[in-house]
């Protein structure tokens, strides 16, 4: 009896964090649509106006960088920024921002960035100073960033660094190229929106150039990404306990003490779908962002 209740109770766990735990894609068209979609937002609107804004677009590599980091579940920019050719293979620059929270649906990009951007508040365009936290707007805003590249990454047994690093957590990671963030430099140039947009087309305060804004692809990952190779699991991986068999399993056929188990796990199912959305809704939302 007591091995059904460890199977039982291993199997509520298991069914607990796939029923949870949401995911999001680099390559997937809504989740890109919607990073790029606000960062122009807040670009196309900045105060003063901007004479030289760019528009951002997506960047294959700069995705690929992001998601690689986001998988350590680590709430500190990435070390490797300042190395080139290790987080991207062409810029030689790159700059993040970091946002996590709990529970898994606190996040939504277009509240991680409005976050991010809120920080103008505490930014002195005309003493190029901060009050408080500003490098996450000044960041969004900076003209000559074009390219961006985005990750969110579940992390089921919390993101380290953070207040709330016992409990399951999602951490979203947003690259940059070419880096912003120069001490004493100005994000942008103010003026009439694109008016210092050259020969470049304008549209929506943005200066946009065909051949700039082309999506690029890479083939190509960075040497210290966590899944490079095939050996790597994330540690909450149901398959990283060796008595663990996925349920469609062949040997599971038998209907031996897993199997029942597995029965009984899916007929309980439905109800702990139900209770675990109800304590989502009901858990208070904790963020934080770097």
């Amino acid at each position: 009896m007591s091995e059904y209740l460890h199977l039982l109770i291993s199997g509520m766990v298991l069914l607990g964090l796939v029923s949870c735990e949401p995911v999001f894609d680099i390559t997937d068209p809504a989740f890109i649509k919607e990073c790029v979609s606000e960062h122009n937002k807040h670009r196309a609107n900045v105060n003063p106006e901007a004479a030289n804004m760019r528009y951002m677009t997506w960047d294959e590599g700069l995705a690929v960088t992001a998601r690689a980091w986001a998988r350590f579940c680590i709430f500190k920019h990435n070390i490797h920024l300042k190395e080139v050719r290790r987080v991207h293979p062409t810029f030689t620059s790159v700059g993040e921002n970091i946002w996590a929270g709990t529970p898994y649906s606190s996040f939504k990009p277009e509240s991680a960035v409005m976050l991010w951007n809120n920080e103008d508040k505490d930014y002195n365009y005309d003493t190029k100073q901060c009050s408080k936290v500003c490098g996450h707007y000044t960041q969004i805003v900076w003209a000559d960033s074009y390219k961006v590249g985005c990750a969110a990454q579940a992390c089921p047994n919390g993101v380290a660094e953070t207040h709330f690093s016992t409990k399951p957590g999602i951490i979203f990671v947003c690259n940059y190229a070419t880096a912003g963030n120069y001490a004493g430099v100005s994000p942008y140039k103010r003026g009439a929106s694109c008016s210092g947009c050259k020969q470049e087309t304008c549209e929506d305060n943005l200066c946009q150039n065909s051949t700039r804004d082309a999506l690029q692809s890479y083939n190509w990952t960075p040497d210290w990404d966590p899944a490079v190779g095939n050996n790597w699991t994330p540690d909450w991986d149901p398959a990283v306990d060796n008595n663990w068999t996925p349920d469609w399993d062949p040997a599971l056929s038998s209907c031996g003490s897993s199997c029942v188990a597995v029965v009984i796990i899916r007929l309980i199912s439905v109800p702990l779908m139900f209770a675990c959305v109800n304590c989502l809704q009901c858990h208070y939302s904790l963020f934080a962002y770097e």
